[in-house]
């Protein structure tokens, strides 16, 4: 978005983009890096989450227990399955929970005290609100985030809270899979939405201050709604999307 200019030329629009190496999991990283916008910006006026990791596995399969014809094999999931199932579904918190927890108590009193017009925007999912089979961890970590960030916004009026929620985006994002499950639903690359096109539906979201943003707009909506309605129908929808039977 911004040209790329010869060396000691335009050197205000050349410094509009600071990279800063960072983990917003880490309470340390993020204070630095909220020191140093303030040195070189002098505040912030919008503050976008969009980061997260994947998990793509049923979750007792996650602690090593199959269902096959009715029965489970083992009939119990060991200590050892059950911590594996803990650990995943923990890594899962961090990156889905955590990290934007920890960016809201750190940039929020920056946004409110620097920008006449201070905006957030969470990138969620549709998965957030609409469950599906094999994405209980990432479903559950997301949802959780989105309405710590629905509450935030009551708790923060001066603030315009957006939240984008996807469905199926392009990309290599369900490599980050924290249980390391295989991609059951259609290649995303292919069949997913364009980032450009969820990139400029975010940018115009805030630009107008929307609440809640689905992508596509019908099919989302729909979904949400048709769950609430009709659960059932949904989740064999669901089930077939991410080409999952039950046993």
């Amino acid at each position: 978005m911004v040209p790329v200019y010869a060396a000691g030329s335009a050197p205000d629009e050349a410094s509009r983009i600071l990279p800063i190496k960072a983990d917003f999991c880490n309470v340390d990283d993020m204070v630095a890096l909220r020191e140093q916008l303030e040195k070189e910006w002098g505040g912030l006026d919008t503050l976008v989450i969009s980061a997260g990791v994947s998990a793509l596995r049923p979750l007792l399969e996650v602690a090593g227990v199959e269902r096959r014809d009715g029965a489970f094999y083992p009939l119990h999931a060991g200590s050892e399955g059950v911590r594996c199932a803990v650990s995943a579904g923990t890594a899962a918190m961090q990156g889905n929970y955590v990290g934007p927890l920890i960016c809201a108590v750190t940039f929020i009193p920056l946004l409110s005290s620097t920008s006449p017009a201070p905006s957030i925007l969470l990138i969620s999912s549709l998965a957030a609100v609409v469950p599906a089979p094999t994405r209980s961890l990432y479903a559950s970590t997301k949802g959780a985030s989105l309405l710590l960030y629905q509450s935030l916004a009551i708790e923060h009026p001066s603030i315009a809270f957006t939240y984008v929620l996807p469905s199926t985006v392009e990309g290599d994002f369900r490599a980050s899979a924290v249980d390391g499950g295989p991609v059951r639903e259609a290649d995303p690359s292919k069949h997913g939405l364009k980032r450009d096109a969820v990139a400029k539906r975010c940018l115009e979201a805030v630009d107008q201050r929307e609440k809640a943003v689905f992508i596509p707009t019908f099919t989302g909506r729909v979904g949400h709604l048709g769950y609430w309605l009709f659960p059932s129908i949904i989740e064999r929808i669901a089930a077939r999307k991410y080409n999952y039977t039950a046993q």
